[in-house]
C-alpha cells in the first residue's frame, strides 16, 4: 500500500497526508515557527467575518475558494498543519506570480528546495492578507491549487463546520465566540461544545490535554492531513500499555508533499481523547517522521490529528488569538452535508 498526496492505494480509503510545511530562505531568513522557534508576524484583523460554502477534495479535506491577486477563485485546502500558505505551480503560472527566491520546505519525510512566489493580495471571503512570499509545489502533490496555512489564521478564529459544509473566519474576540472558560473535564454524554486550551508550538495550535490509549500526548491539529499520525515514542508507549497492539501493526510507505518517502505502521489506534471527548476506532499510522525530528519530539509522545478525526465532530473551532479549540459533537444520527 502507498499513500500519496493524491490518495491511498489498495485497501485504504483515498486520502492525503498533511504537508506540515516549514521554510528557511537561502537569503534573508523567512520566519518559521517550526524551524526558528519564532512567531510569524500576525496578519491584520479582518473588518468583517467571512462565511464561505466549502467543498471537499479526494481526501475529504475541507477546501475553500481563495482569490490570488484578484484572480480566481481557486480551491485551497484548509491546512492548520502548515505554518505557511502554499500555492501550486500551476496556479503560480496562471496568475503570473513573480518569483521571490528559493526556500527549503520541510515536510513529513524530509526537506526539498522550492521556488517562492510573491503574492500581493490573497483573499478568503472578506479577509485579506498582503505582501506574501509563498512556496510553490506541484498541484499533484498538494491535491488542490493551494494550502491555506496558519500564517493566514494568525490572531483569527476559524470554524470548520463539517455538518453544514461551511468555513468561517473572523478576528479573534469578534464575530464567532467560543465563550466560557476552557475545560479539561472528562468524557461527558453531552451535545454542548467542549472547549480545550491549547498552546503555540512550532507555529501550530497544540492540545496538551490529550491522550491515546491512556498515554498523554501533544496533539497537533492538522486539518490538511487525511490520516492521523503518531510518533515512535507514542508507538512504544501504546504498545507497553496494550501489548496486543503490536501484532496488529502493518507496514505502509508514506509519500509527502515534498516527494520523499517514509515508512510507517498502520493500525487501529487505541481511543483518542481530546479534552473532554473521546474518539474510538481511529485508523492511524505510527511513523518516524522528519517533522517530529524537526520539532524535537522524538522522546515525547506526539500526534498529528488529521481530518479523519476532526470529521467525527459537527464542527471544530480554532481560536488562534485566545489559544483555544472547541469541538462540537454531532447530534445522534446526524450526517454530513454533501458538497454541491
Amino acid at each position: 500500500m502507498t499513500w500519496t498526496r493524491r490518495g491511498i492505494a489498495a485497501a485504504l480509503p483515498p486520502g492525503l497526508l498533511g504537508a506540515c510545511a516549514t521554510l528557511q530562505s537561502a537569503g534573508p531568513p523567512i520566519v518559521s515557527v517550526n524551524l526558528l522557534d519564532a512567531e510569524i508576524p500576525p496578519a491584520p484583523p479582518p473588518t468583517d467575518m467571512a462565511l464561505l460554502e466549502t467543498a471537499f477534495d479526494e481526501a475529504r479535506r475541507m477546501t475553500v475558494p481563495v482569490y490570488v491577486d484578484r484572480k480566481g477563485p481557486y480551491p485551497f485546502v484548509v491546512d492548520t498543519g502548515a505554518n505557511r500558505t502554499v500555492v501550486s505551480r500551476e496556479l503560480a503560472g496562471a496568475c503570473s506570480l513573480p518569483l521571490a527566491g528559493r526556500a527549503d520546505v520541510h515536510g513529513i519525510a524530509g526537506v526539498e528546495p522550492a521556488d517562492l512566489a510573491r503574492v500581493d493580495r490573497l483573499r478568503v471571503g472578506s479577509v485579506f492578507s498582503s505582501g506574501l512570499e509563498l512556496p510553490v509545489l506541484p498541484r499533484t502533490r498538494l491535491g488542490a491549487d493551494g494550502l491555506l496555512g496558519v500564517d493566514i489564521f494568525k490572531n483569527r478564529v476559524v470554524r470548520l463546520d463539517f455538518a453544514a459544509n461551511r468555513f468561517e473566519i473572523s478576528a479573534s474576540g469578534r464575530g464567532m465566540e467560543l465563550g466560557g472558560r476552557p475545560t479539561d473535564t472528562r468524557i461527558k454524554d453531552t451535545q454542548a461544545p467542549v472547549r480545550v486550551p491549547a498552546q503555540y508550538r512550532f507555529g501550530q495550535l497544540v492540545i496538551l490535554d490529550a491522550e491515546v490509549g491512556g498515554v498523554k500526548v501533544a496533539a497537533f491539529i492538522d486539518s490538511g492531513s487525511q490520516v492521523t499520525v503518531g510518533n515512535r515514542a507514542l508507538r512504544e508507549a501504546a504498545v507497553r500499555a496494550r501489548p496486543e497492539l503490536a501484532v496488529r501493526l502493518a507496514p505502509v510507505p508514506l509519500i509527502s508533499a515534498t516527494g520523499q518517502t517514509a515508512r510507517g505502521e498502520f493500525a487501529t489506534l487505541p481511543p483518542v481523547r481530546l479534552g473532554g471527548l473521546a474518539i474510538h476506532e481511529v485508523l492511524g499510522v505510527f511513523a518516524d517522521l522528519h517533522i517530529f525530528d524537526l520539532w524535537k519530539l522524538n522522546d515525547r509522545p506526539a500526534l498529528l490529528v488529521g481530518v479523519d478525526v476532526l470529521r467525527h465532530f459537527q464542527d471544530v473551532t480554532l481560536d488562534f488569538g485566545r489559544k483555544q479549540v472547541a469541538f462540537a459533537p454531532r447530534a445522534p444520527g446526524q450526517r454530513l452535508k454533501r458538497p454541491s
